[in-house]
């Protein structure tokens, strides 16, 4: 369960800036989507490095981990964390590799429909669907803080809720309740939105020796 709850940790969404007042929350959910896909929309490149833990349904911290993520909306994304346990996930649009050092093993999946009900359509998926997967609605705003919360509507969904906090252009937090009622909590110590990455940001050179998991036919 912890693997899978880091996986649909990968990717993220972005929010512009909290121009309403408190008394302007009352929204429609549909404001609430017209307002994330909109922001999404301006969101191109995404870097970050992060605290990840996750707590128990007695809210206490059971596992935590750092780590350094970057990802473009073509739909491509580095994931790596670093301690206790390293990491490492690339996307390059096509195919999703996720390798373990301590394994001495690496999987390569193709990019799925799975994705589209995971967080990775906020950040690298089509915005657009955003509304087809979830419903939307503003949790909390007060200033230039602002939190979205997003309920799949697939019950098959690998998780129960997400809800994004930012603090006026900056990702400061991203939290998914399992359907265990466990939470994981991405917090990000520093972002940068639209850098410039290099040619190889994206693709990932396994040690001589690794253990290859394809479930796709090799090209």
């Amino acid at each position: 369960m912890k693997k899978t709850t880091n996986r649909v940790l990968i990717v993220l969404a972005f929010l512009i800036f909290a121009t309403t007042s408190v008394a302007e929350i009352a929204q429609t959910k549909d404001s609430a989507l017209v307002q994330l896909v909109e922001t999404l929309g301006k969101i191109k490149t995404f870097s970050g490095t992060f605290v990840q833990y996750s707590v128990d349904q007695k809210g206490a911290r059971i596992q935590e981990s750092r780590g350094e993520l970057k990802a473009d909306r073509a739909g491509l994304f580095y994931w790596h964390t670093s301690e206790p346990l390293e990491q490492t996930v690339v996307s390059n649009g096509k195919e999703v590799t996720v390798y373990d050092p301590d394994l001495e093993q690496a999987t390569i999946q193709a990019v799925g429909m799975q994705a589209q009900t995971t967080p990775a359509i906020l950040f690298s998926g089509d915005t657009a669907a955003i509304g087809e997967n979830f419903y939307v609605e503003i949790k909390t705003q007060l200033a230039q803080t602002i939190q979205y919360s997003l309920k799949p509507k697939n019950n098959e969904s690998l998780f129960e809720r997400l809800v994004v906090r930012f603090q006026g252009d900056n990702l400061q937090e991203l939290r998914i309740t399992d359907a265990l009622g466990q939470e994981s909590t991405m917090s990000f110590v520093q972002t940068q939105i639209n850098p410039t990455f290099s040619d190889d940001t994206f693709t990932i050179k396994l040690p001589k020796g690794t253990d290859i998991i394809r479930d796709i036919p090799a090209r």
